[in-house]
């Protein structure tokens, strides 16, 4: 399998730049945490196929006892023939060096966590591509994932996901009481797959990285 890869102008797009000149400094300190990132990182992902259908609250996985709540995620997955959920995770060293860069250096930090969204963006994409590939006998292709705490769609429900993909067994991964998961830098996703793959919908509500993009936490979009 191909490496998994760090793309540096993501990452300057996380860090808020857009077309600036990068000083040697910044640049130099881009080089090392993101060689830093990627020695730390144990990127991981796994999904599951499911039936569904829709229902009066959401969409009903069948043969389970959850349903995925929102009339957004309805929408989303409007023409969908087959669901997957997925997850993806850098694992925990990544945060406890996250942490320890913090204490010696913020500036580090920041880079290295842009970096890292980066990255996990990439490993998510991995396991989109593989469910892509292994649907493609069938005519199918996916659109974009969607995730618990994206518009209607309750935060509450990432245990519903995570339980069903058993990602604590296989990731590790953990909710925290406020159903924040750890690793931090770890993602999941409804994906859908169609016949005639829909326009994905640009807005910070449906985008993977809403919650660790600087640019909305300014009051900014990446558009």
């Amino acid at each position: 399998m191909e490496e998994y890869k760090i793309d540096r102008a993501e990452t300057l797009r996380y860090l808020g730049y857009r077309g600036q000149d990068i000083d040697s400094e910044t640049l130099g300190r881009l080089e090392r945490m993101t060689e830093l990132c990627l020695k730390a990182a144990k990127p991981r992902y796994t999904y599951e196929r499911y039936d569904f259908e829709m229902t009066d609250v959401g969409v009903h996985l069948t043969g389970t006892d959850v349903t995925l709540c929102g009339n957004d995620l309805k929408a989303h997955l409007s023409g969908a023939r087959e669901l997957y959920l997925c997850a993806a995770t850098l694992g925990h060293d990544c945060d406890r060096l996250t942490l320890r860069l913090e204490a010696r250096s913020i500036a580090d930090a920041v880079v290295f966590n842009a970096a890292s969204v980066s990255l996990i963006e990439d490993v998510s994409n991995r396991a989109q591509a593989e469910i892509n590939e292994k649907s493609a006998g069938k005519g199918l292709s996916v659109g974009g994932r969607y995730s618990p705490g994206y518009g209607d769609f309750p935060l509450t429900q990432q245990k519903d996901v995570l339980r069903l993909l058993r990602a604590e067994e296989k990731l590790g991964i953990t909710l925290t009481d406020g159903f924040l998961m750890l690793p931090r830098k770890s993602v999941t996703g409804v994906i859908g797959l169609y016949e005639d793959k829909p326009e994905e919908r640009v807005s910070c509500t449906v985008c993977s990285m809403r919650e660790w993009c600087e640019f909305r936490k300014g009051g900014d979009h990446c558009g």
